[in-house]
């Protein structure tokens, strides 16, 4: 009994020594952007002969012939019960397709796009689907590429694939979630599982270099995304002098900056670990970086830090962001991405 036991704490010690000396490749993947939480914020648009594109409401439960998309717990094809999914059910007009479009999505380095599909259970008078996604960078003159295409079946089985992205890292661009009906589009009720865009590196400050953060705001809504998790603030960002103000401290404090007041002269100074030092007053349109006077708006003297009743400190978006390495990307007709680090092209 003794060797036994010994032998058994021997292997307890490889397995905990192997552990600990996994290489980061090998680590758990981290979710950079979540489509299907993100689902509502989506742009979904149907297609069907004769009427073209045509934009479909996330959420509509009401079936109907021009197709539904909406969340989805239930039973698959393969017995699986699950929850928050997202169901798309095709037009029944055949060919038909429902495209989801989330908006622009920057690529991390190490990325990979992790799908699970399948049928809603009893969906097996379809004759299949066809499955794909598509990307296309945001610059001029790019075109979609197809990253994926399958023709799925009601087989009793979900459709699984693992996309790599490493050729896109350090691009911005939009994704599509794509179901195209076969011959005819009976019982074409796909159920997306899962798909999530997921990077292998564990930490900022890994030897592989700075993973990325991606946050998300929109105008006169506190409701906001940092790596596709939701989350909210307690003042919606706005518009003054056509520039993006917001309570700063949700941008910073997710780039591992802090934040502090001083109320005697009205000033924020924002520091980060690398050393950078970033001060702004209230009602004053210059600011001060690593301790030299800057302007924060070249293009308009007006802007300048305010305080928004009942108390709340408003900060330029656009010049804090960048000052700290970020890239911001304003997208009509009320979205606001901010990346960060941000890599020159």
């Amino acid at each position: 009994m003794k060797k036994v036991i010994a032998g058994l704490l021997v292997l307890l010690l490889c397995l905990l020594v192997l552990g600990s000396s996994l290489p980061p490749s090998m680590a758990a993947p981290t979710v950079v952007y979540d489509f299907l939480a993100n689902a509502s914020s989506a742009t979904w648009t149907g297609m069907e002969p004769g009427t073209g594109s045509y934009m479909l409401t996330f959420g509509n439960t009401i079936s109907s012939a021009s197709g539904l998309v909406t969340s989805f717990s239930g039973t698959l094809e393969d017995g699986s019960s699950v929850s928050n999914a997202v169901e798309t059910l095709l037009p029944s007009a055949a060919p038909s397709e429902i495209r989801g479009n989330p908006g622009l999505i920057p690529v991390p380095d190490h990325a990979q796009l992790e799908l699970i599909y399948g049928f809603q259970q009893g969906s097996n008078a379809t004759d299949g689907v066809e499955v794909g996604v598509l990307y296309a960078e945001d610059k001029p003159g790019s075109t979609s590429i197809i990253l994926f295409d399958q023709i799925k079946t009601y087989d009793g089985a979900l459709g699984k694939v693992t996309i790599d992205l490493s050729a896109y890292a350090g691009q911005t661009g939009g994704f599509i979630l794509s179901v195209l009906s076969g011959a005819t589009a009976t019982a074409d009720a796909l159920v997306w599982v899962k798909a999530v865009l997921t990077t292998s590196k564990t930490s900022p400050t890994s030897p592989s270099g700075p993973t990325t953060t991606f946050l998300q705001f929109h105008i006169n809504d506190p409701a906001y995304t940092v790596n596709g998790t939701p989350k909210t603030m307690d003042t919606a960002p706005v518009i003054v002098e056509s520039r993006t103000f917001l309570p700063i401290r949700y941008v910073v404090q997710e780039l591992g900056a802090t934040v502090d007041w001083y109320a005697p002269n009205q000033k924020v100074t924002i520091s980060t670990a690398g050393g950078t030092k970033i001060e702004l007053w209230i009602g004053r349109n210059s600011a001060s970086v690593d301790g030299n006077p800057v302007q924060i708006d070249l293009g308009n003297p007006n802007v300048a830090p305010f305080i928004q009743p009942p108390g709340r400190t408003m900060m330029p978006l656009r010049f804090i962001s960048e000052n700290l390495g970020c890239k911001v990307d304003w997208l009509p007709p009320g979205e606001v991405q901010v990346t960060y680090p941000y890599k020159t092209p």
